[in-house]
């Protein structure tokens, strides 16, 4: 008997090591579920739905594709620095990769290790990946910066009631935001100077007992000014289309903003202006950014029905944020799964053929030299 028990125990414990991501997302969704049913009458709910305006809500998902395509144009862009010859299907694949594991894992921790590994099958270099990779990330961090602090400019004096409730949120969120990008931009002019800065925040930490393990640290801050300095170098070197990049890259996180002003229209609203919804949609995405939970749940759900909650009133409110988190966080889970899904039999009807061939083309060498 102690040995059944020991060997479910260690099966159980297995089992919650390589599921714990999931089995803790499908928790936060059951969580989040719970919540939105205390805000929202389930007849009410139907009701507003039925009396929705399903074009605005399909231009909504229009943006979430746009989003997509704008982000699998620049990756093609920073790939084709390496390979001329890479195909936009592959590109992607490669967003779909980093938008679907992002969304499931704490944090966003797990979209670029696997589109690393989707890279490295079709050859590219740890090296090149990551610098791939961590330019995407710096371009995308200083337009998501760049933006919220704008927004911030526009809505904090009109709108000051709506974001008072989330306001500590928001300084923490816009805070560690611009400390990020000013970090790029020291080490794209000097990266001794960004090394002394980071040693200086551990130290600190190791004094506060927050951190132990200096050592470790050490290591980590190495490994990411190396890659950093890599990937900051070739965005220098290459100015014009940088800031190309840039700017295609305002265009895609203002129009995955925008679904939220699209579910707006769909409720027969109309009072206030795109602006000001995308404005608050992007201090909404700063204030939640940092919540270690997949796609930020809990957190973005609570955070759209505070800073929203003015805009929509009390009777729409609730509504728009769940069409609203399932056109941005549901959606995107759902198409990327299938997506991934179909991608990952045909991958593999296709190693299957070329073991075929390769089998047919032996046994036809073989058969040739059996005439001989």
């Amino acid at each position: 008997m102690d040995q059944i028990e020991k060997k479910m125990k260690k099966w159980f414990s297995k089992f919650l090591k390589k599921h714990s991501n999931y089995i803790f997302f499908v928790f936060l969704i059951g969580a989040t579920a719970v919540v939105i049913l205390t805000q929202v009458d389930p007849i009410t709910f139907v009701i507003t739905i039925k009396q929705a305006n399903i074009g605005f809500l399909f231009l909504g998902i229009g943006c979430v594709f746009i989003y997509f395509s704008l982000e699998a144009y620049m990756l093609l862009v920073l790939m084709r620095r390496e390979n001329s010859n890479e195909k936009i299907h592959f590109a992607w694949t490669l967003t779909m990769v980093g938008q679907y594991y992002n969304l499931i894992t704490p944090s966003a921790t797990g979209g670029q290790p696997l589109q690393l590994y989707e890279m490295s099958k079709k050859d590219y270099g740890f090296g090149v990946g990551t610098a791939v990779l961590v330019q995407k990330y710096a371009l995308y961090q200083v337009t998501v910066t760049f933006l919220a602090i704008l927004a911030t400019i526009l809505s904090i004096t009109s709108l000051h009631r709506s974001l008072d409730a989330v306001k500590w949120l928001i300084i923490i969120g816009l805070a560690v935001n611009i400390a990020g990008v000013v970090l790029i931009f020291i080490l794209a002019f000097s990266p001794r100077a960004a090394k002394t800065i980071m040693i200086g925040c551990v130290k600190l930490l190791l004094k506060l007992h927050i951190i132990k393990n200096e050592e470790k640290y050490h290591e980590k801050i190495d490994h990411f000014i190396g890659e950093y300095t890599i990937a900051i170098e070739a965005l220098k070197s290459n100015k014009m289309q940088t800031l190309k990049l840039f700017l295609i890259s305002i265009v895609q996180i203002l129009t995955f903003y925008s679904t939220n002003y699209w579910v707006y229209r769909s409720l027969g609203l109309s009072d206030t202006n795109a602006i000001t919804i995308i404005s608050l949609q992007a201090i909404l995405y700063v204030a939640v950014a940092l919540l270690p939970t997949p796609g930020a749940s809990g957190g973005a759900e609570a955070g759209f029905l505070l800073i929203f909650g003015p805009i929509y009133g009390p009777g729409n409110t609730a509504v728009a944020m769940i069409l609203w988190r399932f056109m941005t966080f549901y959606f995107i889970i759902l198409f990327g799964g299938i997506y991934l899904s179909i991608h990952s039999i045909r991958v593999g009807k296709d190693k299957v053929k070329a073991i075929e061939d390769e089998l047919n083309d032996e046994a036809d060498q073989r058969l040739k030299e059996s005439e001989k």
